[in-house]
């Protein structure tokens, strides 16, 4: 196809009156310009490869720590869902569990019965009274706002009973906090 070309050419500029010695010699610095242009290509494309290749090579390292961001705090949030109150992941705990009844408002019923589990688990280690208290005022809280939705009966009665438990190995102001919760489920 090359010489095809060539032979184009050539016949092309004698018929612009060109001698053979001057239609060959135009075909050979035609093809030199030629080999200058694809080199030149050639050297433009590696040049833009390299430039696009520095600049991917750039977002690796944020990429990857991005990455390695995500996960760590997907381990924190995962962790943080058995830890009790007083615990320095605590919060992390409320957080994503507000997350989840915002997104999901069933998963309300979930929370409720993990605090009343909390409690339990609180006045099992003896924890101090301010600790059970604010546990307590927090499922009071999820209880409240569960029993304005369609209420569940099984979730109800596995608080109860996690609260009932709790209430008979607790010191008497705890007792009588637990007492006072348990009587307002009845009331529902």
């Amino acid at each position: 196809m090359k010489s095809q070309r060539s032979n184009n050419l050539s016949e092309e500029l004698k018929l612009a009156g060109a001698s053979d010695t001057e239609a060959h010699e135009l075909v050979a610095v035609a093809s030199s310009l030629k080999h200058l242009k694809d080199s030149r290509s050639s050297a433009a494309k590696s040049m833009r490869h390299g430039q696009l290749q520095s600049k991917l090579r750039a977002f690796i390292p944020i990429g990857l720590t991005s990455l390695g961001g995500l996960a760590l705090g997907m381990a924190v949030v995962i962790f943080s869902q058995t830890v009790l109150p007083g615990s320095l992941l605590y919060p992390v705990q409320k957080l994503s569990d507000n997350v989840a009844m915002s997104a999901n408002p069933d998963y309300r019923g979930t929370v409720m019965m993990k605090r009343a589990q909390e409690v339990k688990q609180l006045i099992a280690a003896h924890a101090s009274p301010n600790l059970v208290l604010a546990t307590l005022a927090d499922y009071r809280r999820e209880a409240a706002a569960y029993k304005s939705a369609p209420a569940n009966y099984a979730v109800f009665e596995y608080c109860k009973t996690n609260l009932q438990q709790a209430a008979a190995t607790a010191p008497s102001s705890e007792r009588q906090a637990i007492n006072k919760t348990v009587s307002s489920l009845h009331d529902a």
